[in-house]
């Protein structure tokens, strides 16, 4: 599966939003297609915010955190029959501002672990992996932080360093989309309401283009889904996420202890593969993973691969 960061879009196409306001009319909890609507629940927060969840897998599977990117929602997974084959009970979410959870104007990386604790204690985990795709990296890595009792495993996929890494060329590789994206959110929200427009269209205009990357149709069906649903509350998840992370995230990465594997794409240009080298270099427990291709993938089997590795941190053949 491939879910990823989406920075700076150009692509003006169509009615803007037409379509999706569309497809969020006619869906109970505002997805697309084939939705399983059943598997939304509401966890509530010690600050009384409201957090949207999936779970999808084997019930009684290894429990594991499967967080989007961004743009993305709780309707980010594997579409197939991945996560029942591999025994893994994943959880899905949707950050702050993003389908229904309850927006937090001004959260850090850092926060990311909180709601992630919350999660786990609704549903009884004792201990569980988390599994960060693009801009999911960093709540993956704040997880694995702030949690070290909690968090077994960590994996980090095609995601980047701190944008306050030291040592680091940051846009060294990048390309001009990707480098743009982050130059807007260090402009503020009103750079970022272009973006999220830009990327809206594309969305409204069913993803062209988008089979050059993803050929498998269920996967870009449950693409449409999730980024359908994480306009429901238009733009505000997508500026928290891009104004979060471009400052510090609020916790230390030379402090994870706990086991991560950092998934690189060798040809991508949206994160470049410095970021994943760099992180390894601040890891005291990590190790890299190379898979072909560019930030979208594909990368199918190798993902599932890492992602089994997260779920059975906890088990005696993981």
């Amino acid at each position: 599966m491939v879910v990823w960061r989406v920075r700076g879009h150009a692509r003006r196409t169509g009615s803007p939003y037409s379509g999706l306001q569309s497809a969020i009319r006619h869906s109970r909890w505002g997805g697309w297609g084939n939705v399983m609507h059943e598997q939304t629940r509401i966890v509530s927060t010690p600050d009384g915010r409201e957090l949207g969840i999936c779970t999808w897998g084997d019930p009684d599977g290894a429990p594991m955190f499967f967080l989007h990117g961004t743009p993305g929602s709780r309707f980010l997974r594997e579409p197939g029959d991945g996560y029942l084959r591999n025994h893994l009970r994943v959880f899905t979410y949707d950050r702050p501002g993003y389908g229904v959870s309850t927006r937090a104007p001004g959260r850090r990386g850092a926060d990311a672990a909180a709601d992630v604790l919350a999660i786990a204690d609704a549903f009884g985990l004792e201990q569980f992996g988390v599994a960060g795709v693009s801009g999911g990296s960093s709540p993956a890595l704040a997880a694995a932080a702030l949690l070290p009792d909690r968090v077994s495993r960590c994996a980090i996929i095609v995601g980047s360093a701190p944008f306050t890494a030291e040592g680091l060329d940051f846009y060294d590789g990048m390309d001009e989309q990707a480098r743009q994206g982050w130059e807007h959110a260090a402009q503020g929200e009103a750079a970022l309401e272009i973006d999220w427009r830009a990327f809206m269209d594309w969305v409204d205009a069913g993803l062209p283009e988008l089979e050059q990357q993803v050929s498998d149709d269920k996967v870009r069906a449950m693409l449409m889904e999730a980024f359908v649903e994480s306009g429901r509350q238009g733009s505000a998840g997508y500026i928290d996420d891009c104004l979060s992370d471009g400052r510090d995230w609020g916790l230390s990465v030379e402090d994870i202890q706990v086991p991560t594997r950092i998934m690189l794409a060798r040809d991508d240009t949206s994160v470049p593969t410095a970021h994943g080298e760099w992180l390894m270099r601040q890891l005291p427990n990590a190790e890299l993973l190379w898979v072909d291709g560019g930030h979208f993938g594909p990368r199918d089997e190798a993902e599932m691969r890492l992602l089994n590795w997260v779920g059975h941190g906890t088990s005696s053949t993981g």
